[in-house]
């Protein structure tokens, strides 16, 4: 009886070691991806998101501690308020700087917003707009590539999302942050600046920052790059990834025949994201 006991705990150790290698690599590790050549397919995809209607998100604005306001828009899930919900940041692309409010109502504040993702995941989303850049690049030396340094702006939209989570249901273990170009490289200029607060990121097409990677060790990353990005060189993604990659938390997607501009018209990007982003949570 005792051995037919140890044998099949034995076993159940055993699957339950292979169950956990393959979720975790599933959720995390280096993958290329194909580009699918259903254009027709994700053209109509990309559209159809972008279409969305931008009177979903509410208008508003915030003054800080340094008397500068930033210009923002907010998503409220479309549920009564008896729980805490995740709040999604999305970080805008140089091209939608400005201060209109409008602009930085891309594909991705958009996407966690449709009724299909909201209604499995509730969740808030923020979007908000910088009027000057919000990210700087320069030459890392001993790496001998691209870098990127926050701007002052960051701190505003910091001290916004902390007004936000003090006065609102938002769930402190689920803050994410989402970013595309200029604004994948703030997702990772704020999550070097706060680790201990945001439970996960998704970068795509930017250029990381590399001064304080260490304390990124326990913070789920995902990095998106498309390999012909002619805008911001793959090679910063692929050293941010392979200094990271030893602590088992960082996922990279490496896009074939995708470029800086189309790397969305890819119908498993917007498949994926949600997916993957709503099963972190801060667990420190």
């Amino acid at each position: 009886m005792k051995k037919s006991q140890t044998f099949r705990r034995m076993l159940f150790f055993i699957f339950f070691f292979f169950c956990s290698k393959t979720f975790l690599q599933a959720q995390f590790g280096l993958e290329i991806i194909k580009r699918n050549s259903d254009t027709l397919k994700s053209q109509q995809h990309f559209i159809e998101i972008k279409n969305l209607e931008n009177r979903l998100f509410d208008t508003a604005s915030f003054v800080g501690s340094e008397q500068i306001e930033i210009k923002y828009r907010f998503f409220k899930p479309n549920k009564k308020c008896l729980k805490n919900y995740p709040l999604i940041i999305v970080f805008h692309g140089s091209g939608q700087i400005g201060t209109d409010n409008i602009s930085q109502l891309g594909i991705l504040p958009k996407l966690f917003t449709n009724e299909k993702i909201q209604k499995k995941n509730p969740a808030f989303v923020l979007a908000p707009q910088f009027a000057s850049r919000s990210s700087d690049y320069s030459l890392d030396s001993n790496r001998n590539i691209l870098t990127s340094k926050p701007r002052s702006c960051l701190n505003f939209a910091l001290e916004l999302i902390d007004s936000l989570v003090n006065h609102l249901n938002i769930d402190k273990n689920r803050i994410y942050l989402v970013g595309y170009s200029m604004g994948a490289s703030t997702t990772i200029n704020a999550l070097s600046a706060r680790p201990d607060f945001f439970a996960a990121g998704i970068s795509i097409a930017g250029i990381p920052e590399f001064d304080n990677i260490d304390k990124l060790a326990k913070l789920p990353i995902w990095l998106i790059h498309g390999m012909e990005d002619e805008v911001n060189s793959i090679s910063s993604d692929e050293k941010f990834y392979e200094e990271l990659k030893r602590f088992n938390k960082i996922r990279f997607w490496k896009l074939e025949a995708t470029n800086h501009l189309n790397i969305f018209q890819l119908p498993i990007i917007g498949e994926a994201l949600p997916k993957w982003l709503f099963k972190q949570k801060k667990k420190f």
